[in-house]
């Protein structure tokens, strides 16, 4: 039929795919080694993805694709997705900064490589991802490790999380292109398709908006303490700027024998639904009930752990204290081993109903000295 594209000879495809089952070790080894590279890279960069996955193309996808004749392919050399790397990114915006990455890195063949976020048409739908055709550059294929693979061509994908979640359920529905799509069913595909990108376009300007809150909070705490509210990053700007906290964390370690170190990213998030549970809403409700009961809190850190001499202690130690204190101070030792389980407070020595009798007995004989809350009485 005239205009219709000439179809491969079986025995054509059957040679081609001969001789890549024998290449197909190496291809395999290079499929590991670029994505080895492209994790190198991104840790040096401090680029955070949430995947990266590889896969060397099988002979029987190759046959498929040969068979198909979409393309014709007078080579096995012109095939360019025989080794596939797959970087799906948090955030749209982080697809940017991989890319210049892989630009820099590798030696791009422009040709062969495609930007679907560009060429799709504004009133269409589809996945939008970033495809690139690369070999190693001249300077890297001539070190001993990759010289091996200097005639290797890799392609890889780029594309966010949301992306990704597009394509993948695109491609298990069966329909990649709109004509493919029953009309009744293409209004919804296309406004699925625009929430994915309104979705990315929101999640990144949370970010950003987080970021931006987390610098003006410190300001803020330091400031007027009673106009934050308590949450996971105000909660750890304070930790690591207040005095107080400061004073009561270092008195603490050095009865123990502890070096104090930076606070771990889940610390905050982890005293914060217990603080709050004993009524602190704010930091400078924190702050107010921590001073007045610094001595207090010294003291029952041991009662809490027990051991004559700890290691390591995380800033903001002396609050994963304040709150079973101040839980005390209402004298229901029911109370204390209910919080203790539902916060998953695991002591290290004893049972969680003994240190709750003993630590509301001990509340008690220590009301007197809960007038003078200062360090120099614990």
């Amino acid at each position: 039929m005239a205009g219709s594209k000439p179809k491969r000879l079986k025995h054509e495809v059957s040679d081609v795919v001969a001789e890549y089952r024998g290449k197909l070790p190496l291809y395999e080894e290079f499929t590991t080694t670029c994505r080895e590279l492209v994790e190198r890279l991104l840790h040096t960069e401090g680029i955070r993805v949430h995947s990266i996955t590889c896969r060397a193309k099988s002979c029987e996808s190759l046959a498929g694709k040969l068979g198909r004749g979409e393309k014709q392919y007078e080579a096995l050399g012109q095939v360019t997705d025989l080794a596939g790397i797959r970087v799906v990114t948090y955030f749209a915006d982080d697809v940017d900064a991989v890319a210049t990455m892989i630009e820099r890195e590798f030696a791009v063949v422009p040709e062969d490589s495609i930007d679907k976020r560009k060429a799709l048409d504004p009133d269409r739908f589809g996945y939008l991802s970033l495809h690139y055709v690369c070999t190693l550059t001249g300077e890297r294929a001539r070190l001993t490790e990759y010289a091996v693979y200097k005639d290797c061509v890799c392609e890889i994908q780029v594309r966010s999380i949301l992306q990704h979640a597009w394509a993948e359920i695109e491609h298990d529905l069966g329909y990649k292109a709109v004509q493919g799509i029953p009309k009744p069913m293409r209004r919804r595909f296309s406004r699925l398709a625009g929430l994915l990108e309104i979705a990315d376009d929101e999640f990144m300007r949370l970010r950003d908006e987080l970021a931006a809150y987390a610098v003006e909070v410190k300001k803020d705490i330091a400031e007027k303490p009673s106009g934050v509210l308590l949450d996971k990053v105000s909660l750890a700007a304070f930790i690591e700027q207040d005095d107080t906290v400061r004073r009561v964390d270092q008195t603490i370690a050095e009865r123990v024998g502890a070096k104090l170190e930076k606070a771990r990213e889940f610390w905050a998030e982890f005293l914060l639904e217990p603080l709050r549970s004993v009524g602190m809403n704010t930091i400078q409700d924190v702050l107010t009930a921590l001073t007045a009961r610094q001595a207090v809190v010294v003291r029952e850190f041991r009662y809490l752990v027990k051991e004559d001499r700890i290691d390591v202690l995380q800033k903001g130690v002396c609050l994963a204290v304040l709150w079973p204190v101040l839980l005390a101070e209402t004298g229901d030792p029911a109370a204390i081993v209910a919080a203790f389980e539902r916060f998953s407070v695991v002591l290290r020595e004893g049972t969680v109903q003994e240190y709750a009798s003993g630590v509301v007995q001990r509340m008690k004989d220590a009301s007197a000295e809960r007038r003078d809350g200062s360090l120099e009485s614990a």
